[in-house]
């Protein structure tokens, strides 16, 4: 489980961070939890865009395995397969 600080989408003021809990799927980051100051989670109280700014926060910061660089033994059979 990784986590990420982002703005609290519930401060209208972004003056608050959450701590959000998530791990990488296929189609990005799934939200686990996030915790405020006093660490309760409020995910479940989160509507759904403000769910997708939390991902979209995250997708911007955080390497995705996608963007891991390739290994070179994994670079040679990518090459040897293109020819």
């Amino acid at each position: 489980m990784l986590t990420h600080r982002c703005l609290d989408p519930q401060d209208p003021y972004g003056e608050r961070e959450v701590r959000v809990a998530f791990e990488w799927v296929a189609g990005g980051p799934r939200l686990i939890a996030a915790f405020d100051e006093l660490q309760a989670d409020i995910l479940p109280d989160l509507v759904e865009a403000q769910c997708d700014d939390l991902r979209r926060e995250i997708v911007t910061a955080v390497p995705g395995p996608e963007t891991r660089p390739i290994r070179t033994a994994e670079a040679r059979v990518s090459r040897a397969c293109e020819h």
